[in-house]
């Protein structure tokens, strides 16, 4: 049983963590550091064209050096054209027009999370001022939330975030909204010398860290693919050539990959999204691929912890056993199975997944195994 599949017991049949028989899922998960929307946009484009769903984050406020958004004349008077395209870099949200690209990325289907209340070091006031800020702009509040950089913002849990006593103590305020958090540190990645970096489903306990999770309290701790300090568009062609994106196929894998969109990705001649990029993604998304944001997957795998699927050989049960239903759950039929459940068949898909539809909060239902 791969690691991420629901417990099940009888035969080969197993029950996929991912919705409507897609053989694995895959998102983005963009670091705000140096990002402007300007930048961004084109990559927007294609990703909308490739129907992928990221997980984008972005500060909410200016970082203390850009004065609250007094940088914006320096940048203006560097910036060749007048028009600013390069000079800008970690425009929060606080800003009108980057504040109207992250509306536009949220109303296209793009999941929108904080990295951090700003660029620099946030006290427990600020970081409460940004998830009211953040609510107030999107109607909710973050459904994922990204450190910055621990080894230099004091809110960080691995520096003050996490200490009571300390002006930067966000620990709270963390619980208190229990977004999904990504913790810069030991844990948020695969080791170094883990093989199957891209693939978080290789992973025992990913995408899950329950051993942060204890320490610091909290229910929603997450971890990424990829590898610490070279996540730009340079290290995803690394990452995810095309041998690995068949690996992470075939295993029905998982990848949350950590990357900064604004490092790499775009091509600063044409201003479109790097040729090689476009390429490796077209070839990703030919395949069978859930291709939605991180809080979503999260949230499917934690639902499909609470589903199980038994079996004796002529019928094959499954219960849900969660209080809120679950749709589009499917089972993973071996060769050649169909299931049947009064006069409607049930095929597998090419991957094998056989759609059995959703479950209601504490349904069990049953299918005969007809072939």
């Amino acid at each position: 049983m791969l690691p991420l599949e629901a417990p099940a017991q009888g035969g080969n049949w197993r029950l996929s963590p991912y919705p409507a028989g897609h053989r694995f899922a895959f998102t983005i998960v963009h670091d705000a550091d140096s990002a402007y929307s300007r930048r961004l946009a084109p990559l927007f484009e294609e990703f909308d064209a490739l129907h992928m769903k990221l997980t984008v984050t972005s500060f909410v406020f200016w970082a203390d050096w850009a004065r609250d958004g007094a940088i914006w004349s320096e940048w203006r008077a560097a910036a060749r054209p007048r028009q600013p395209f390069f000079q800008p870099i970690a425009v929060p949200l606080v800003d009108p027009e980057e504040r109207r690209f992250y509306l536009g990325l949220a109303a296209r289907g793009y999941e929108i999370g904080m990295h951090s209340a700003s660029e620099t070091s946030d006290t427990t006031a600020q970081t409460v001022r940004a998830f009211a800020t953040f609510t107030q702009i999107f109607g909710h509040p973050p459904a994922v939330y990204v450190e910055h950089s621990a080894a230099n913002n004091k809110e960080a849990l691995n520096n003050q975030g996490a200490d009571p006593h300390s002006p930067y103590y966000i620990l709270g305020v963390l619980r208190q909204y229990q977004p999904w958090v990504w913790i810069d540190g030991p844990g948020g990645m695969p080791s170094d010398h883990e093989t199957h970096f891209f693939d978080l489903a290789a992973i025992p306990g990913a995408p899950f860290c329950p051993e942060l999770a204890q320490r610091y309290g909290l229910e929603r701790v997450f971890m990424r693919s990829g590898k610490f300090h070279t996540a730009d568009g340079n290290a995803f062609l690394e990452w995810y050539t095309q041998g690995n994106i068949d690996q992470l196929v075939q295993n029905r894998g998982l990848a949350l990959v950590y990357t900064h969109l604004d490092k790499q990705w775009l091509d600063p001649g044409t201003r479109k999204m790097r040729t090689p990029l476009h390429e490796r993604l077209a070839y990703l998304v030919s395949n069978d691929g859930w291709f939605f944001p991180a809080g979503a997957i999260l949230d499917r795998l934690v639902l499909m912890r609470k589903v199980s699927l038994q079996s004796d050989g002529k019928t094959v049960h499954i219960a849900n056993r969660n209080a809120a239903a679950v749709d589009s759950i499917s089972a993973i039929a071996p060769a050649g199975a169909v299931l049947c459940r009064g006069n409607r068949v049930y095929r597998p898909n090419a991957s094998g997944a056989i759609v059995v539809g959703p479950l209601h909060a504490g349904e069990t239902a049953e299918w005969r195994i007809c072939r």
